[in-house]
């Protein structure tokens, strides 16, 4: 049997243990909490948007197969390109080694009317830094062959 003094020790070093142990985890989980980052580019164009449009921008990872990361959306009635946009994401989203695109579609009568795209490759090393511009470029519908 232990003498009492020895139980003590014992019984405070298990406890310092305990304690360390589960100041560690809390710490871990705290340094993982998803930020939530922002991202700002430019439809680029010289031309006024048809009435009726729906703007899509997202953000892509190319090497999940274009998998949506982020997306805005607006109505684009009566507004002429160049417009901004700020894409707002989680960086837990965000993996090192991936590939990431920005991607614009502007809809008239569900149909893509304009479409653009742009890298985002420095998401996984400096999130926020992206400030693109993306050219808008008209889609020929089948209907004008």
């Amino acid at each position: 049997m232990m003498k009492p003094n020895n139980q003590w020790c014992l019984l405070l070093s298990l406890l310092c243990v305990f304690l360390s142990s589960a100041g560690q985890a809390h710490s871990q989980t705290q340094a993982h909490e998803p930020r939530i980052e922002h991202m700002t580019g430019t439809l680029l164009g010289d031309y006024p948007l048809p009435k009726n449009v729906f703007v899509v921008v997202t953000l892509n990872d190319q090497t999940q197969h274009d998998q949506v990361i982020a997306k805005y959306q607006f109505h684009g009635d009566g507004l002429t390109l160049p417009i901004d946009f700020q894409l707002a994401y989680s960086d837990s989203n965000i993996r090192p080694n991936h590939r990431y695109c920005i991607q614009a579609k502007i809809f008239e009568r569900g149909n893509v009317r304009y479409f653009g795209t742009g890298m985002a490759t420095e998401l996984a090393l400096e999130p926020s830094v992206y400030d693109g511009q993306i050219q808008m470029t008209a889609v020929k519908s089948a209907s004008s062959h």
